[in-house]
């Protein structure tokens, strides 16, 4: 899976499909679905608890200027910019599991979220360059 760190972190999941699961149990069975499904486990970010908020990083204050800005504008421009960092927020502090795979066609965005239904994650988004494409109910 996706190491937390400095060098694989992103200020904004363009190109990846991202979830809430219910627990951390849930989610590595959701991973380890989508590595059956032949998505790179390296590229597969789990991000659960006070270590997943921390890299996900909602408020912006923990990898430097550019998410910074990054956060400012997703808090400014409300709508689902705002939304996202709210759910990652909320979710992960109540328990749940956020796990973000990158998608670079339709064909594997939809396999993505059909593993992510299977397992009633919530919040099924995926994050294109200029838009974002609610994938829950597909």
């Amino acid at each position: 899976m996706l190491a937390h760190t400095k060098e694989n972190f992103y200020a904004y999941p363009t190109h990846r499909v991202v979830a809430a699961i219910d627990t951390k149990n849930e989610a590595d069975e959701v991973v380890s679905e989508l590595i059956d499904a032949g998505f790179d486990d390296s590229q597969i970010d789990e991000s659960v608890g006070d270590d997943g908020l921390a890299f996900l990083d909602p408020v912006g204050d923990k990898h430097g200027l550019w998410t910074k800005v990054v956060r400012k504008w997703q808090h400014l421009a409300q709508g689902e910019e705002h939304e996202y960092l709210e759910r990652v927020e909320k979710n992960l502090k109540e328990g749940h599991a956020i796990v973000s795979v990158p998608t670079l066609n339709k064909v594997a965005r939809e396999k993505v979220a059909k593993i992510f239904r299977a397992h009633n994650a919530k919040s099924i988004r995926y994050y294109g360059r200029l838009y974002v494409e609610h994938l829950d109910g597909v």
